[in-house]
């Protein structure tokens, strides 16, 4: 078993408050229970298998033992026992959420994958459930979807599981691998750095990040600073000093006076946000043939790849793909704006326009997806 599936089952397999059980006293087990549940907090799976295996004994219908039997097999990797321990425990309390949850991640690990959803989604959609197990359901659901390759329905996963649960540490986490792996470096640092955050600095997934995962981001978004055209010879001085020349120009309504110093600037220093916006916008003034729109356009990528938080800018270059009709374009334009404000419906709007635009039937089942997922984000909470 993976240590990804490990920890995996840490996440998904949520123990409630205990259940409190009746005629409790020397001989039901109770004894070994307790004694396994802090083996278990000290991660020693073998000694809590030992005492859950003597307290099961006596009191083969505590539920609770046998869920925590689950999860210290699951963490063993014994998947059988796991199995056999959780079909044990839904014959006794089926209907708690512990238990569905760990039916649940059985079934992810079983590859069936439409029943651990549909179970999972059960979970998120109780509402007589805390917040906090609701939302731990709706990261299975994105785990399970990213197995199935589904990467946009993971997306939504995870950001509905961050609004139930901001302070759920498997939403951040997964959502940035997600993010990474659609290589957007710097909302994928975003989303980690919340994760450390929030989860257990003595977790082995947080040192991990920690020494890991963010420092090979933070160079993998160095690297591709250096990597632009021109970076090495870039003088930030001289392209600042255009920039002024640009905006006393622009004031003046000297457009075409401001398009050339702005392109100076931008000549100067390829990394700089505000000269490419301030070149697109000159094009934009200047210069409205179809082949001026394309270069605006053009233009108004750049900013957007050195600044993926500039939201107005992504709304206007993504308005601008979809009347040139580069409704793919489009799509990632949003997509990755998305990234950065995941409350912001006008950046939904624009997703789901581009997707339909963008046409088949995979594209309309994402756009309905991410349909409800915006009904979800304007509600009143």
């Amino acid at each position: 078993m993976t240590s990804s599936l490990r920890r995996f089952a840490l996440e998904c397999a949520v123990v409630l408050a205990a259940a409190v059980l009746s005629g409790c006293g020397a001989g039901d087990g109770s004894k070994e229970y307790e004694a396994a549940r802090a083996a278990y907090a000290v991660r020693d799976f073998r000694k809590a298998e030992k005492f859950l295996s003597e307290s099961i004994r006596l009191a083969p219908r505590n539920a609770d033992a046998l869920v925590l039997a689950a999860r210290v097999k699951i963490d063993l990797g014994e998947m059988a026992e796991a199995t056999d321990y959780v079909e044990k425990a839904k014959s006794i309390a089926g209907g708690d959420a512990d238990v569905r949850m760990l039916d649940a991640y059985v079934a992810y690990y079983a590859q069936e994958y439409a029943r651990a959803i549909k179970t999972f989604e059960g979970i998120s959609a109780d509402a007589t459930l805390d917040a906090k197990i609701r939302s731990q359901a709706l990261s299975g659901v994105g785990v399970v979807e990213m197995a199935r390759n589904e990467i946009d329905l993971a997306r939504i996963a995870f950001l509905k599981a961050a609004r139930v649960d901001r302070r759920n540490p498997a939403a951040w986490y997964h959502l940035g691998q997600l993010y990474h792996r659609l290589g957007y470096s710097e909302a994928a640092l975003e989303q980690f750095d919340i994760f450390v955050r929030l989860e257990d600095t003595a977790s082995k997934r947080v040192q991990d990040v920690q020494r890991t995962v963010i420092p090979r981001i933070k160079d993998e978004i160095a690297r591709q600073a250096a990597e632009r055209p021109g970076a090495s010879t870039r003088d930030s001085s001289a392209s600042g000093r255009s920039i002024a020349e640009a905006e006393s120009a622009w004031k003046k309504g000297q457009y075409k006076t401001a398009k050339t110093a702005y392109l100076a600037a931008y000549a100067s220093d390829p990394l700089s946000y505000p000269a490419a916006l301030g070149v697109a916008k000159a094009m934009e003034k200047t210069d409205a043939t179809a082949e001026g729109q394309k270069k605006t356009f053009e233009y108004l990528k750049a900013a957007c790849s050195l600044r993926p938080s500039a939201i107005s800018t992504f709304l206007k270059t993504g308005d601008l793909a979809m009347k040139l009709g580069h409704y793919a374009t489009a799509v990632e334009i949003y997509s990755r704006a998305l990234a950065a404000d995941p409350s912001n419906f006008m950046i939904v709007d624009g997703l789901i326009r581009a997707l339909r635009k963008a046409g088949g039937a995979d594209r309309a089942k994402t756009a309905s997806a991410y349909q409800a997922y915006r009904d979800l984000i304007t509600k009143k909470r």
